[in-house]
């Protein structure tokens, strides 16, 4: 029988970053690690339920997904599975570091800085590959343009598609936007959904935050929105806004998800993510 639970990762907090754990006869793959300032209240959970984790799967390795594999690594004795691009970055994670205090400023101190982990944990996950965790398959699906090391996974026998950040945010089912900071690639983001709704997607399950139903419903509207956000942004640089702070206001006024989450508790996730659209849009990268 096949075993799905999410473990809230959120610092000090609640409602925000996702952990999952999937779980078959041979053990549970742990798909993303949350921050490292999360793991804490994740080891507890998985200590305290008693499960066995054999492995551990990160969509990528931005500090809110991967902060905390190195501890989950060393507690749990199990390796863990990046896309090849990432590799070296959870291995040493110091340029990951320095480029998300960068871009994030006192949000990545949030986070807290990324563990590492030991080289001989690493296994590099292909395109295609799957996890056979006894009655759960897992399968490994590269989904680039949020980040180019970005992949999805999908519990074939549940129909569960594991997102990660290609699937946007929904926080307490009203707060909807996508996470697309710089340097997002919008094409490719797009054919990555399209990739996603190949398989038989029946849930969505979101890094931020939780189980959607619907699944392939959801992410086809999502795939739509991030059309919509982007050409709202084409015809703001048309009138001559350029500055993606100003754009990522002005959208505001122009959409009604925009506005809700500019005015939320994400509100820093809204404007990094308007941000990196419109420097794809200024960049030539859409249409």
């Amino acid at each position: 029988m096949v075993d799905v639970r999410v473990v809230d990762a959120t610092p000090q907090a609640f409602g925000f970053s996702s952990v999952y754990l999937v779980g078959g006869s041979k053990g549970y793959a742990m798909i993303d690690a949350g921050p490292s300032n999360g793991s804490s209240k994740v080891l507890d959970y998985v200590r305290s339920a008693g499960l066995r984790v054999c492995c551990i799967i990160l969509t990528h390795i931005h500090v809110d997904h991967g902060g905390a594999a190195g501890v989950f690594s060393r507690e749990l004795g199990a390796p863990v599975y990046v896309h090849p691009r990432g590799a070296r970055h959870v291995v040493d994670p110091s340029v990951l570091w320095e480029q998300s205090r960068q871009a994030l400023g006192p949000v990545a101190d949030y986070y807290g800085r990324p563990v590492p982990v030991e080289e001989s944990m690493v296994r590099v996950a292909g395109d295609g590959d799957t996890i056979d965790l006894g009655g759960a398959t897992l399968k490994i699906i590269y989904t680039p343009g949020h980040a180019s090391h970005h992949m999805s996974v999908f519990l074939v026998e549940e129909g569960i598609m594991f997102t990660g950040d290609s699937g946007g945010v929904v926080i307490e089912g009203e707060v909807k936007a996508p996470t697309t900071p710089y340097p997002f690639k919008p094409k490719p983001y797009l054919e990555s959904i399209d990739r996603m709704l190949r398989e038989n997607v029946r849930k969505a399950a979101l890094a931020h935050y939780g189980l959607a139903d619907e699944g392939a419903q959801y992410l086809r509207w999502h795939a739509e929105e991030v059309r919509n956000w982007l050409d709202e942004i084409v015809k703001l640089v048309s009138l001559g806004v350029s500055d993606p702070l100003k754009i990522a206001e002005e959208l505001t006024y122009r959409n009604r998800n925009a506005k809700t989450a500019a005015n939320s508790r994400i509100s820093h996730l809204y404007y990094n993510s308007v941000m990196g659209m419109a420097r794809a849009v200024l960049e030539g990268e859409w249409p």
